[in-house]
């Protein structure tokens, strides 16, 4: 009962009917694997994973510093974070335009499949030039889910852009602070379902960050193995939809095509009997050849 409870919530949670509340809560899931993410990065090798603003800095200083390494790591790190939130989108849109259920979920199997290899690898990252070639890719996850995060109907932030948080945050306490003397002027209102969300929203990221921190010290980067297990549990359901629906509608159009007999008619018979073996063979063969048995494939097309 308790596992149907929590197959039925992962799946509206990641599938493609969105309603404002599950909108929040794969928002707060995304939100503390980002903070979870960049603790692990700043850690291990002094990277952030999604703060592309401090990347762009200190690939500034590290250009004027002529410290070839840096500026490697860095431009390879905002390349993956821009191939990540590219990748997303076309995921995405080709998930809409063959009308998968599992649109939402194929980009989140893949940040949870490479945070699991990621994190599965890390036995061999001894070395801190190893260990910053494996925060790359964590930089590659965070465009994946900044970019998918788009593509929730009007919500209002990204799930890796804390600035952006804070920075709408104090927009909607400016608001609600604002107080007109004149009479009859127009009421300035806050938007307190924003302010809520926002809150939780930073409040998360800081959660994540001090979990992913703390458990960097004792598991190195398989920490990452567990968010790994929580995105690709979030991600489950609406991907066996997609399969076993495809799986479905194979048998269902093998069945047919091998249920298909070739008709023949009262006179094609008569003929075949009079006219010997060699005819009556090659009546069946054009039968076969030119018949509907042959419209399986097209079903899948």
């Amino acid at each position: 009962m308790l596992l149907t409870r929590v197959y039925r919530y992962a799946h509206l949670l990641s599938g493609p009917r969105r309603t404002p509340l599950f909108d929040r809560h794969l928002a707060y899931l995304l939100v503390l694997i980002a903070g979870a993410l960049n603790a692990v990065g700043f850690v291990a090798v002094g990277m952030y994973t999604s703060h592309m603003t401090g990347m762009f800095a200190d690939l500034a200083a590290n250009t004027l510093a002529f410290d070839v390494g840096l500026i490697v790591a860095g431009v390879l790190a905002i390349c993956s974070f821009v191939l990540g939130a590219v990748s997303s989108t076309v995921l995405f849109t080709w998930g809409s335009r063959h009308r998968l259920a599992s649109r939402y979920a194929n980009v989140l199997v893949i940040e949870g499949f490479l945070m699991l290899f990621i994190g599965l690898l890390a036995g061999t990252a001894d070395q801190q030039h190893y260990e910053r070639l494996l925060v790359i890719p964590l930089c590659f996850t965070m465009g994946l889910q900044n970019a998918l995060i788009t593509k929730i109907r009007d919500f209002p932030v990204r799930t890796t852009h804390v600035t952006g948080m804070i920075t709408d945050l104090g927009v909607e306490l400016g608001r609600l602070l604002y107080f007109s003397r004149k009479p009859g002027a127009c009421r300035v209102r806050a938007d307190r379902e924003k302010l809520t969300v926002l809150s939780t929203l930073i409040g998360l990221f800081l959660v994540g960050g001090m979990i992913g921190g703390s458990a960097y010290w004792l598991l190195g980067f398989k920490t990452l193995l567990v968010g790994a297990v929580l995105i690709l549990l979030a991600a489950l359901p609406p991907s066996v939809r997609d399969l076993v629906g495809k799986v479905k509608k194979r048998s269902a159009a093998g069945g047919e095509a091998s249920g298909r007999l070739p008709v023949v008619s009262s006179a094609g018979a008569g003929a075949g009997a009079g006219a010997g073996p060699g005819r009556a063979g090659g009546a069946g063969r054009d039968d076969s050849s030119s018949g509907p048995a042959t419209s399986g494939p097209g079903g899948d097309r």
